[in-house]
């Protein structure tokens, strides 16, 4: 899997998620809504080792030919375009900002660009384009030769915003097609989330670890298999396992996100708003699950929360063991036993 980083954003209309990827975003296995890209003002030809080059390449989708019939023009007012609906690939939308370049030399961050960028994706849901999901590269450190340490910071902080005020928005990509430059910009959102050793260790240098993700690791492929198997969860955790590169919090974000997928999957909670995986739990208590099975899938939530719970803390003690990691992947391993004999029984 080309997953390299995680973000995990709380918000009042659920938890969304920030990835990054070392991928061609030209290429992504999965489907997504929106594609951003940068260029600048009204020059879209497909110059050497850019992403419109590689777009125009690897889909035949020319820029220039998108921007001259535009569905939504905001080029005079926010500096951004979005395409009319595109078929046949992994996103139906492209969205193009041509201020990034001006606006870095400008403020040093490229602040102002972000935000006619993100008030562009917020738009999009009031003309019923949908954009719960949007990838993009680190906008102006390409072709435009801005340094990372200078927009990812202010990318980030913007990225997080919108995902809390625009409600329709759920996930957001950054993708990297250079090894080097993915391995920067996670090493730079580790720093900036002050990401503590203890969160940023690799889980598999414990035998009783290693021998319970391997348990773990087989009843995924059957759910996945089963029930989910285009589910993305599923199948960055089932990838991080499998390859042996799970860090604590990236163990703790999926495993929160996958809880929350299983139980909304066996539960009867129909809402228009937004089920926490809290009331999901406690629903259980009507289908007269046993409290100590319910204790684990509490377990389950809360240390998944302090994983996926950024910067340091002030709680005691402010750090995890690898004994408490061991407690967590044995409620996991519970929940999904759990999960499987429901769905066996039904």
């Amino acid at each position: 899997m080309s997953l390299i980083n995680l973000i995990s954003v709380p918000t009042l209309s659920g938890t969304k998620t920030i990835e990054v990827h070392n991928a061609d975003i030209t290429k992504m296995t999965f489907d997504f809504d929106v594609l951003v890209l940068s260029a600048y003002h009204n020059k879209y030809i497909p110059a050497p080792g850019t992403v419109i080059e590689a777009l125009y390449k690897n889909t035949g989708i020319s820029l220039l030919e998108l921007s001259q019939k535009p569905q939504i023009d905001l080029r005079s007012s926010l500096h951004c375009w979005v395409s009319n609906k595109i078929e046949g690939h992994p996103f139906k939308h492209i969205v193009c900002i041509e201020s990034i370049k001006t606006s870095i030399e400008k403020s040093g961050s490229g602040e102002n660009a972000l935000s006619d960028l993100f008030g562009t994706i917020a738009l999009l849901q009031y003309k019923n384009l949908k954009a719960g999901s949007i990838a993009l590269p680190v906008l102006g450190a390409g072709f435009q030769k801005n340094s990372i340490d200078a927009i990812l910071p202010k990318l980030i902080e913007k990225a997080i915003d919108s995902l809390n005020t625009i409600t329709s928005l759920n996930t957001i990509y950054f993708v990297e097609v250079s090894k080097e430059k993915a391995q920067l910009i996670d090493s730079t959102i580790n720093s900036y989330l002050n990401r503590g050793n203890d969160k940023l260790e690799l889980v598999f240098d414990d035998p009783l670890l290693v021998s319970s993700l391997e348990l773990i690791l087989a009843k995924l492929v059957q759910i996945k298999n089963n029930s989910f198997y285009h589910n993305k969860t599923i199948k960055n955790l089932i990838g991080k396992i499998s390859n042996r590169n799970l860090r604590f919090f990236e163990l703790g974000i999926l495993c929160r996100k996958l809880e929350e997928l299983l139980l909304s999957d066996i539960s009867d909670l129909k809402s228009d708003s937004y089920i926490s995986l809290f009331e999901y739990i406690n629903d259980l208590k009507s289908k007269n699950v046993a409290d100590w099975m319910i204790t684990y899938l509490h377990t389950l939530r809360v240390f998944g929360n302090f994983m996926a719970h950024e910067g340091e803390s002030s709680d005691i003690p402010s750090q995890m063991e690898k004994t408490d990691v061991i407690v967590f992947t044995y409620a996991l391993n519970r929940l999904l036993d759990f999960y499987i004999s429901f769905k066996n029984k039904k």
